[in-house]
Order: C-alpha cells, then structure tokens, then sequence
C-alpha cells in the first residue's frame, strides 16, 4: 500500500517523511489459539547498525518471562503484586515466550528448530546474575554487522500467555491484553562514559520500558469473535471462512507495539482534527465512552497548543472489564489502557485523570523517548506535572480530582500532598535507576516530587517561558533519547536567553538538587516579633546621684524575624512583611545558612511575616509553617482540609474496584 491510501474504515498509518532514523523495524506474523492461551509466530526484525562498531550478537528482551516463575527477577522477593498472590496459581496460568529459532538472513533457515543453549542462544542477567531470570536473550550472529549495515534477523517464536499478573495476559471471556509480548531488540548506544554498549537490562518491578524508533508491521490470525484494539492503523482484515480471520495493522516511528482483544468489546469512533480516536470498551462501561473519548480531545488541543504536534492519525483508548483491570493503567504507541467501573459518577474525574495521563505518554516517553528503565522522572514526572495542568484548564484549580459530595480538590494539591506525605523525604533521589532504588516510596518521588518541581519552575519563569522552555525541549528531542542532561541543557539556555544569567543559576540548582540529591525543601518562618520603641526605664547613675527614668513610648517599632532552612535543599527565598498600616516590606534571602535573623525598624506595628508569599517554592513541603501573623488566618483550616480530602478520594478510588 503507498502512502495516503487509507483502508475503509480506518486510518492512514503513513508518514510522507520518516520521523525517526528507524533503526528496529519489526515484521511479525502470528496465530492466536484463544483456547491455549498461546501465540506461534514468525519475526522479522531489521535492525540498522548506527553505531562505530561492529555488532557480533543481539540483545532481545523478553518480557513474558518474567511471568514464568516466581524465581524471575521480576517476581523474585514477592508472593503478591498489585493485590494478587500467586500461591494458587495452576501451571496453565503461568506464561513464557521462547525463541525456537533465530538465523541471520543469509546464514541459514528457519525450517529446523534449535534449542536455546549456552554457547548459542542464551539468556544473560546483565543486572542481577539471577540465573532463574529470562528476561533477556542473548543471539549470537554468525556475521558481525557493519557500522551502516542491516540485518535481517528471522525468527520463530511461541508465547504462552499468562493469566494477569501485570498489564498483559489474558482474563475471562476471552479478554487478552498483547503488551511488551515479543522479542524485541535492546537499544545500541553510548552512555555517560561515552562507550559504545548495549542498554538491554532485565525486567524489574521497578522499572518499565526503553525501545529504538522503527516501523512495525504485525498480522495476527484469531478468532473471528475477537474484537482488536491496536496501535496503528488496522490495513487488512480479511474474513478466512473457517471461524477465523487475519488482521494487519502497521504503524511508523515508534518504539512499541501493542493490541488487546475481547470477545465483548464495543468499538466508539470520534474524530479530533486529523486523529481518529477509537474507544474499545466492555459493553457495561459503554456509557463511559463519551468521557474517555472527551478526556483523549482535551489532552490533544491543550498538548499541541502548549508543548507540540501530535501527528499520528489514531488513538485508541482501551477500557479493560473489571476482570482484566490489571491490564490497565499504562501508555504504548498510539494505545493507552485506563481502568475504570460501571456507574463511575461524573464528579469522579479519576476516571478521566488517568486517560489524560496516558495520553500525555504520546509526548512523554513515546516521541520524547527517555529510558524509563534509568530516568523514570523525564516521563513520568512530566506526565504528572501536565496531567495537573490539563485538569486545571478543563475543570478548574479545586475540582479536576474530584467534585463529589460536596468534596473538592485538584490534581495539583493531590500530587502534591502524595509527595509531602513521604515519610522520609531523603530517603533516595529521584534519578535512582530502577533496579538500584531501595525506597519503597519510589513513585512519590519519581511523579510528585517531579510534578512539583516542574510547578516551581514554572512558578519561578512564568507559565509563558515554561511553555517556550518545554516547545523547544520537545521540538529538538522529539523521536530521539533525550536523557535528564539534555533537558537541563535546554532549560538552561532559555532561562538565561529569556531570563538572564541569576535565574539560570536558580534553575540549575533547583533541578540538581530535586532530581539528583536526596534532599527537600523546607524553609520556615520561626519567629516574628514587632515591639514598639521606647525609652529606656529604671534607676541610672551611682548610689549618691541615682535618678529614675519612666518609660516612655517612641514612634516607630523594632522587629525581628527568624527564619530556618530546615531542608537539605537550598533555594533563594522571599519574606514579605506587612505592616497595620497596608504597607510591605521585601527581604529577599540566598537562604544557605541554616537559621538567618532579620532585624529592622519600621513606622507601624508588624502584623505578618511571609516566606515566599507567592507559592512560586511549590516544593516546599510544609506551607503551614511559612507565615506568622497576629491576626486570624482560616485558610489553614482549608490547607488541613485539603488533606482530609485526599485520604476521602482514596477510600472512594478503593471502593470503586468493587463497585
């Protein structure tokens, strides 16, 4: 098919120009038997060699194998994720993928299998030495590929799909959710050292997911009651008159592929400017889909408005039915996978929250590809941070989480509070790679902490420098790797463009400090105290002329304010004072000692003092203690409020699973 022709029905999955440099491109054809719970296939991975070196072995994940055994890396150390034990678990319920044969176009044939061997083909544990673990294989290539040249690598492959463990498998009624499910190559590229190496780790459950670019064209052949949902755009489907049919879908520039089928979906279309947005859900959710479909067109308008184009002609939204809802929750090419439960009420927006998150991945991982595996924070921080904003926008600053019984409160204050509420703020920095992080509060760090930092920023800049910061990010790094060095880079150069050389500096601490250090920003406001001026009183003099002085009181005051950084983080701060008579002074502190006192005279009595009144410090983690004041302030009631709202949304998202 050339370019433009667009299939009936569907969409067109052609680039006139080619996005990315398209070094992994996958042809992959397959049959599924619904009854086994298991694929056959054959692959065709071609693979361009950019680097300097000459390739002798390729490196594959496979995924599936860490849903094998409870000795994977993956599973290792737990009987128990996402609230599911495995103690019952038959062997039919368990799942696995292996390559039966891989041969390097040219050097031989697919017709014989051959085992997976030491010495041959074999699965390498570059993290862990965890000999149990098979999530990556090992192919040596009997001809070293070229710096510049292609190989062709043909295999064949059977999966046993698992019952859900996490995000794929397969749960009743035939529903099956295809997500990371083939041997698939590692990335090729320099590190931080700048050597030349693979970057292909194991499967933790800490880490997610790091893929090259490539155009992927995949067939699958099932049954004909099974409806699919997939990245791309579907090019074929062709009825075989045997109680099956073959299905083909192709998709450019991008670094995954994924497909789920029910025998009980329901398909909804709409269209946003030039995307069709399909939504796949289970027929007791179909009332849902109009806010799944609503939530994916608010995310488009306000993503391309403020950070870039989104130029895929598709996405498609997957509802999982409550039994397959391990499934959910999670981004791939073109396909996001919420979760939601019948009779989810309107003024519950978690439901539409998760949808603009996943699709806030199109940007944040899947043309900006960043390595969740090492840098988590450059995807889903970002995420998190424009999840916050997009909520805002569409529902307002206090009811974009929920506005619910009389209960309301935001994304941003959600995020916020989850960050704060760690019980150890310096308990690992955010950058931690995945398989190395010992907190079990990863996440608050790698979203919230991140979320909120990123609000800081824009805090500090302006939201109008913010989006140019962000557009020009997306623009340079788009359909390439960037890592957290080349964020800052470009943060740096238009902060100091549009902002000079001070605010540069600002901004370069902040982000080192946030994400590589293990450390919080906590600045409080001890003391304040405003005593008006007056002469002094009592005896003076020696016993033979000793006179006594009344105390009289002066114009003017005396005052001192104390302030603590009792944080490891270091900021420039702001007090503002304000006197009973309206007017305002402006201290403005480096805020590197840890106590620093503050005194001044004044022509009116003190009635407040304020760190940073403005919020910009988003990072802060106890507002509370930023004000002193002897006058009446409700709005703490309301901060503590916030707080009882939190914990309220967390009880309802915990009833609604069973709902």
């Amino acid at each position: 098919m050339v370019s433009g022709q667009v299939p009936a029905n569907d969409c067109d999955p052609y680039f006139a120009k080619a996005k990315s440099v398209r070094n992994a491109n996958y042809d992959i054809k397959l049959t599924l038997d619904h009854e086994a719970k298991k694929i056959t296939a054959t692959e065709t991975l071609i693979w361009i060699n950019h680097s300097p070196d000459t390739i002798q072995e390729m490196r594959l994940y496979m995924y599936l194998n860490a849903f094998k055994n409870t000795n994977s890396t993956f599973l290792g150390g737990t009987t128990n994720v996402f609230g599911q034990t495995f103690e019952d678990r038959t062997a039919e319920e368990w799942g696995w993928i292996e390559v039966t044969k891989a041969v390097q176009r040219g050097q031989g044939d697919l017709t014989e299998p051959v085992p997976i061997e030491s010495g041959v083909i074999k699965y390498i544990q570059p993290n862990d030495d965890n000999e149990d673990d098979q999530s990556v294989l090992q192919v040596p290539l009997d001809q070293g590929v070229m710096p510049g040249d292609t190989l062709f690598l043909d295999m064949k492959f059977t999966a046993k799909m698992p019952k859900i463990i996490a995000r794929t498998g397969y749960a009743d009624k035939d529903y099956f959710a295809f997500l990371h499910w083939f041997p698939q190559a590692g990335v090729y590229e320099k590190n931080r050292a700048g050597e030349w190496g693979w970057n292909c780790h194991q499967f933790f459950r800490t880490t997610e997911f790091y893929s090259d670019f490539g155009v992927y064209d995949v067939e699958m052949t099932l049954a004909d009651h099974l409806i699919i949902g997939a990245s791309g755009c579907k090019i074929k489907d062709q009825n075989n008159g045997n109680g099956t049919r073959t299905v083909k879908y192709h998709v450019e520039d991008v670094i995954d592929f994924a497909w789920v089928c029910y025998s009980e979906f329901e398909e909804h279309r709409d269209q946003w400017n030039h995307v069709e947005i399909k939504a796949m859900v289970p027929v007791e959710h179909r009332s849902l889909a109009p806010r799944l479909i609503q939530a994916v067109k608010n995310s488009l308008e306000y993503l391309t408005e403020n950070v870039g184009e989104y130029p895929f002609t598709t996405i498609t939204i997957i509802d999982p039915p409550l039994h397959g809802l391990r499934s959910g929750f999670m981004e791939y090419p073109t396909l996001i996978t919420g979760g939601s439960f019948w009779g989810a009420p309107k003024g519950f927006r978690g439901v539409e929250s998760l949808i603009v998150h996943e699709f806030a991945h199109q940007y944040f991982m899947m043309m900006l590809a960043s390595n969740e595996k090492e840098e988590a924070w450059l995807d889903e921080g970002f995420v998190t941070y424009y999840e916050d904003r997009i909520g805002i926008n569409y529902f307002g600053e206090k009811h974009s989480q929920q506005d619910l019984f009389g209960l309301h409160h935001g994304n941003r204050e959600m995020s916020r509070v989850e960050y704060t509420s760690i019980n150890n703020l310096a308990s690992g920095a955010t950058v931690d790679q995945g398989w190395n992080n010992k907190t079990t509060r990863s996440r608050e760090l790698v979203y919230q902490k991140t979320g909120t930092m990123l609000v800081t920023m824009e805090r500090l800049l302006g939201l109008e420098t913010m989006n140019r910061l962000i557009k020009t990010y997306f623009e340079r790094w788009k359909f390439k790797h960037p890592r957290g060095e080349d964020f800052i880079a470009v943060a740096l150069e238009v902060v100091e463009k549009e902002k000079g050389a001070e605010m540069k500096s600002v901004i370069e601490s902040l982000l080192r400090q946030s994400i590589y250090e293990a450390s919080y920003c906590d600045y409080a406001l001890s003391n304040a105290v405003s005593r008006q001026k007056r002469t002094p009183m009592g005896l003076f003099g020696t016993t033979d002329s000793m006179d006594y002085q009344k105390e009289e009181l002066k114009d003017g005051y005396n005052n001192v304010v104390r302030v603590d950084r009792k944080g490891g983080m270091i900021l420039p701060v702001v007090i503002e004072i304000i006197f009973k008579d309206g007017s305002n002074k402006i201290i403005e502190w480096d805020g590197v000692a840890n106590s620093r006192t503050f005194e001044f005279e004044s022509a009116t009595k003190m009635v407040s003092a304020h760190i940073d009144p403005e919020q910009k410090i988003y990072l802060d983690i106890d507002l509370n203690n930023n004000s002193y004041t002897w006058q009446p302030e409700t709005s703490v009631f309301w901060k503590y409020a916030l707080k009882v709202m939190f914990w309220v949304q967390n009880v309802l998202q915990s009833v609604s699973m069973f709902t």
